[in-house]
């Protein structure tokens, strides 16, 4: 659970803001502090899982502040979880710079790639960059597409990773961490990571993808209130990151 402690560790170190807004979308949440910080999470996908509000989690988000919400990260619920992603986001922001996601395109070509949840923008355009997919998500049929349950085998017969924030919601990157030390390497895309990039790299994850706000932030945050997509939205553009490796991983 180290991740989970090192997340709370630094929670405490930041400067705290009261939030003044919270919108939790169909696929992505966003939350807005006093100060002017503001950060894009992750939603869980509707039709993994029944999304019902719970009032009790309502009355949690409400009038809260940028640390509160954080905390919620270990939290396997989709509201909570969703409020805590956007307020890590808002942060632990990431710094500039990063790569494109072309970049990465030669970098698996021909392998081996595990990747955990079918994330529908994602997926087709690993499958363009010619990686030899293998998904596994309980929702989706086909012959590259497997029970969840099978992913850890998956894992281990795989040279790179991909991952999505459920994996941090269901722990599957702590409980894979051994076998992604021993990868070619691990993606984890956002949006809704916290920049804590040694806390990742010491879990086997060598890439970070997240996005970065390049028009309006007012015009994103509105695609996402009116239930649209990070992946597609055009004020925003996605970027690799590259963590440090932990001692011992060359």
């Amino acid at each position: 659970m180290g991740l989970f402690e090192d997340v709370a560790g630094a929670v405490r170190e930041c400067k705290d803001a009261e939030t003044t807004e919270l919108v939790l979308g169909w696929h992505s949440s966003y939350v807005v502090a006093s100060d002017g910080r503001w950060g894009i999470g992750y939603v869980p996908a509707s039709h993994k899982e029944e999304h019902r509000g719970r009032e009790e989690h309502t009355g949690l988000l409400l009038g809260g502040t940028l640390a509160r919400l954080a905390e919620l990260l270990v939290s396997p619920f989709p509201q909570e979880f969703a409020a805590a992603t956007a307020a890590c986001a808002a942060l632990f922001p990431f710094p500039g710079g990063g790569f494109r996601m072309d970049s990465i395109m030669p970098c698996a070509r021909g392998d081996k790639v595990a990747v955990l949840g079918y994330e529908r923008e994602a997926v087709p355009l690993m499958r363009d960059w010619g990686w030899k997919l293998a998904v596994f998500d309980d929702r989706r049929r086909g012959p590259d597409c497997f029970p969840q349950k099978d992913f850890a085998d998956g894992v281990r017969g795989a040279e790179w990773v991909w991952l999505s924030p459920e994996a941090i919601r269901d722990r599957w990157l702590i409980s894979t961490s051994d076998a992604l030390m021993e990868k070619k390497g691990c993606f984890l895309q956002g949006p809704g990571l916290p920049w804590l990039n040694h806390s990742f790299a010491a879990l086997g994850v060598t890439h970070l993808v997240s996005p970065i706000v390049t028009g309006a932030a007012k015009n994103a945050r509105a695609r996402i209130a009116a239930g649209g997509d990070a992946w597609l939205c055009p004020e925003l553009e996605w970027r690799v990151h590259f963590t440090a490796y932990p001692a011992g991983k060359t």
